[in-house]
């Protein structure tokens, strides 16, 4: 008899029918606490339907192909059943299965899916006259759960709810997240995982940039519960955002919350106008711990204004940073409404202080003599001179530099950006010219 066959798609925590509808890895027989899928690329099997029963929404298959090429099937295929369960029936190639896997530990496998060199199955009953006996037992024995299989240390009862949690009750966590809840059914309070190979743990610090892009402060999820007599609770739980979380929209959240150092920063008691990457993310206005999550380095940032900003002072921020900035130094920023680089630059003399601002109509420069100071010290001085600008603003702060006598210390210059960023030729050259006249 002709059996209907199927595409599916294989991660680490769910199994894909189509692009929308999935169960969990955990709603299958795969002994997943011993065995690591690929996540580095798409793994698609093509299954037979062996059986399907209507009651208990279990459909048991055979895999007949490991590396499907034509997928098309599955990106058009529509649920046309509910499935909530899925076991694999019969036995696995492991020549095929194997280069399929990341890490596995085959010791393991006897009892649960695997015996030597070929995959082999309990026992499962394959008529749905067999199954509906056993649903029909269970759901005597108790009226709460409404799914059963037989199980040789006693009767596996499935309790399944679906609600909503709020972001902000989930801990993100090494591949998975995780949160507690309270099931009236059995009346205990148990810890869910929801799996996914993208997430970290430092992703936890910034759960509000997840709910704001995936447009939802809570998260849907769909949780079963599975007891058998004398062992502890087995949960399993999906959810159709955690699922979205992948490669791209993680990249989509480096790149709105770099963006977002240039919006005013959140009111702090942070006594300072300069900061450094570890320090820096910690002022973006939001209701998170933020941090630098994605470890960006200061070039990480810079290089991001370039590229993604539409700056036009770009190349004279790669000349500063590319071929003048010191090693001994790190680069550091400064926020609105002034948000720019202050690099270092060591002259023979000299230590100079660049402070370029995006987009500016100048570049300000304070050169500090290298003899009897400390480089910490100069920092620290230059940090108070840029407030000072900051609470002035630039044209009385220049005016004051010509008249108080306190600047002796020190030297500043400007220099004015003339055509930079209007494509007229020259404007560059210029600029630079004048940069090296001041860097003694």
């Amino acid at each position: 008899m002709n059996r209907t066959e199927i595409i599916i798609k294989i991660s680490n925590s769910s199994v894909y029918f189509n692009p929308n509808f999935s169960i969990g890895l955990r709603e299958t027989n795969i002994p997943l606490n011993y065995l690591t899928f690929r996540s580095n690329v798409d793994i698609f099997w093509k299954v037979q339907m062996l059986t399907y029963n209507s009651e208990t929404k279990c459909l048991v298959v055979a895999v007949v192909e490991y590396n499907v090429v034509d997928t098309a099937e599955f990106y058009t295929r529509e649920a046309k059943k509910e499935i909530i369960k899925l076991v694999f029936d019969g036995k696995f190639d492991w020549l095929k299965l194997e280069p399929l896997l990341t890490s596995y530990t085959k010791g393991q496998f006897q009892d649960q899916l695997f015996n030597n060199e070929l995959v082999h199955l309990p026992e499962l009953p394959k008529t749905n006259s067999v199954l509906e006996e056993l649903w029909h037992k269970e759901r005597a024995l108790n009226q709460s759960f409404h799914t059963g299989l037989n199980h040789q240390q006693g009767i596996k009862n499935i309790t399944e709810e679906n609600f909503q949690i709020d972001f902000n009750d989930v801990r993100f966590s090494l591949g998975f997240i995780t949160f507690k809840k309270y099931f009236k059914r059995i009346d205990q309070t148990l810890e869910c995982k929801i799996f996914n190979d993208h997430i970290l743990p430092e992703y936890d610090n910034i759960k509000n940039w997840f709910s704001l892009k995936l447009k939802s402060k809570k998260i849907s999820v769909k949780v079963t519960v599975v007891l058998v007599v004398n062992q502890a609770p087995e949960v399993s739980a999906t959810s159709p955002q955690i699922d979205l979380i992948n490669p791209d929209l993680i990249d989509s959240i480096k790149y709105q919350r770099t963006y977002a150092l240039i919006k005013e920063p959140k009111q702090s008691d942070v006594d300072k106008s300069l900061f450094t990457a570890s320090d820096i993310f910690s002022q973006i206005d939001s209701n998170d711990i933020e941090g630098n999550v994605f470890n960006q380095s200061e070039e990480d940032i810079l290089n991001f204004f370039m590229e993604k900003g539409k700056v036009r002072n770009t190349k004279e921020l790669a000349y500063l940073a590319g071929k003048k900035q010191s090693e001994n130094f790190p680069l550091r920023y400064t926020l609105h409404p002034n948000f720019g680089f202050l690099f270092t630059i060591e002259g023979e003399r000299n230590n100079h202080f660049v402070w370029e601002l995006l987009n500016s109509n100048a570049t300000y420069i304070w050169s500090v003599s290298k003899r009897g100071n400390d480089g910490g010290f100069q920092v620290k001085r230059i940090e108070e001179l840029i407030s000072l600008v900051r609470s002035m603003g630039r044209e009385a702060y220049k005016r004051n530099y010509k008249t108080n006598p306190l600047y002796n210390e020190l030297v500043f210059y400007v220099i004015r950006h003339l055509d930079i960023g209007s494509g007229i030729q020259g404007a560059f050259p210029r600029w630079k010219a004048k940069l090296n006249e001041q860097l003694i």
